[in-house]
């Protein structure tokens, strides 16, 4: 079984014609079903002027009004445990999780067994296509206090086989011990930066990060994975190989990388469809090669908490010329949130370019970072950038680190930017590393009063 190329052969490597007709006639039978169960989306769509027999097939699915996530939230300010998204009787949901929302308040969602079979099914196959298989041992990392990542994620792992210790976030010291007293070969699975955090405090307490057998690691929760050089950092730490995975945990969507690392495989064929919008117009972008756009995304199976058009806010770029793996979806990269984007002086810019110019400028620096920007948009003046600086340089060369990051930045990005330096691992954390604070919006940044900050 560990020797098969493929978790799910039929549907991986399914013709587009083939998978058309299946996701319509799932499409059709989903949204028949919702017509007559759900409030929210019943209430929605004959706002819209929509009718159940305005949708046929696929073609259709550009009829319907996008869903967003702080609709869904609203709808459960009254109380109710899931809003009037809930689709089934109470007695046949099995999970209830949240997943972060720019609001600070969680979003609840609720999955029947069948919605945890298709969660877990994307997972198998993204994981097995990045390199997990039966026999390996995962210390998950992701939190298992209400969100999404540890407990539904651990079902992905469990369902293609592996064995699974679900360590959670938090005590980063005893997670070493445990590591240190196991003799044989540990899949890693957190944010790319904890594996940074990690290996910055084994290296504190005279521990190698080397010598501590993570022979594989499996990255999500960040984009760090598609700059290179913060992907080499990792693997030259640890001497780990490594692979990233995109997860939008209120669809079940999971991507992952094939041995070949040609983009994200998109593992969704016959439970979830993905569309491609122009963040600005709305309008629909065909997935053709190079094609860029926001990620939406339609659950086709999804019995509790059904979304439809769901938007992730995440910027891709999509490739669709054929992978040496065999696969027949789209492939993507991850450029950042649509709505972490800032425009600087006509600059579009995104935290992900950022993080690639200050890697380039190692080891001077560690590559770990966030932005402040002060005023609401149009940003006419030069954003602030805390910037990890290595502990090796000198207080005395600062100045010069400053000046080198400026001209990057001004250089790779075409803005300019002012530039604070922070201690070596204050920064990136156990758990998803912020890279942009709006302190206009009551944001607080880490070092907002810290004297070690220098300009």
């Amino acid at each position: 079984m560990s020797d098969k190329l493929y978790w799910n052969e039929a549907l991986e490597t399914m013709f587009d014609e083939t998978l058309f007709d299946l996701e319509s006639k799932r499409l059709k039978t989903q949204i028949s079903r919702i017509f007559q169960v759900n409030d929210f989306y019943r209430d929605k769509w004959q706002q819209a002027g929509v009718d159940l027999g305005d949708i046929q097939d696929l073609d259709d699915l550009h009829k319907l009004p996008f869903t967003e996530k702080t609709e869904l939230a609203d709808a459960q300010k009254t109380g109710a445990l899931l809003g009037a998204n809930q689709s089934v009787e109470l007695c046949k949901i099995m999970r209830i999780v949240g997943t972060g929302g720019t609001t600070g308040q969680p979003l609840r969602l609720g999955l029947t067994k069948n919605d945890l079979d298709a969660y877990s099914e994307m997972g198998a196959r993204a994981l097995w296509a990045m390199g997990c298989r039966p026999d390996d041992f995962v210390i998950n990392c992701f939190n298992y206090s209400l969100y999404a990542g540890g407990t539904l994620d651990q079902s992905s792992f469990e369902k293609l086989g592996a064995a699974i210790l679900p360590y959670g976030v938090g005590n980063t010291n005893r997670l070493l011990q445990v590591m240190g007293s196991i003799k044989q070969d540990i899949c890693l699975y957190s944010t790319p930066s904890y594996a940074i955090h990690l290996a910055e405090r084994a290296q504190e307490i005279g521990m190698s990060p080397q010598e501590l057998n993570i022979t594989k690691g499996f990255f999500s929760g960040e984009a760090g994975l598609q700059v290179p050089d913060y992907r080499q950092k990792i693997e030259t730490t640890w001497g780990m190989s490594a692979a990233d995975l995109y997860g939008a945990a209120e669809v079940g969507a999971q991507s992952g990388e094939c041995e070949h690392r040609t983009g994200l495989h998109f593992f969704g064929q016959g439970l979830l469809v993905a569309e491609l919008i122009n963040p600005k117009t709305l309008e629909v972008v065909a997935k053709t090669d190079g094609a860029i756009g926001e990620l939406v995304f339609t659950t086709l199976m999804y019995e509790a908490c059904p979304l439809i058009r769901f938007r992730t806010h995440d910027s891709v770029q999509v490739f669709t010329e054929p992978c040496t793996c065999g696969r027949t979806g789209f492939r993507f990269h991850t450029l950042g949130r649509s709505d972490d984007m800032f425009v600087v002086k006509g600059v579009n810019v995104f935290p992900s370019g950022v993080q690639k110019a200050l890697l380039s400028l190692q080891p001077q620096v560690t590559g770990e970072f966030y932005i402040v920007l002060n005023t609401v948009p149009p940003i006419d003046y030069s954003p602030l950038i805390c910037v990890e600086v290595s502990n090796e340089i000198d207080a005395s060369s600062h100045a010069g680190i400053i000046y080198v990051i400026k001209v990057a930045i001004r250089e790779q990005l075409g803005f300019r930017a002012i530039i604070k330096l922070v201690k070596r691992g204050s920064i990136a954390s156990m758990h998803k590393t912020r890279r942009l604070y709006r302190t206009y919006d009551g944001d607080r940044p880490p070092h907002e009063n810290d004297s070690r900050c220098e300009e």
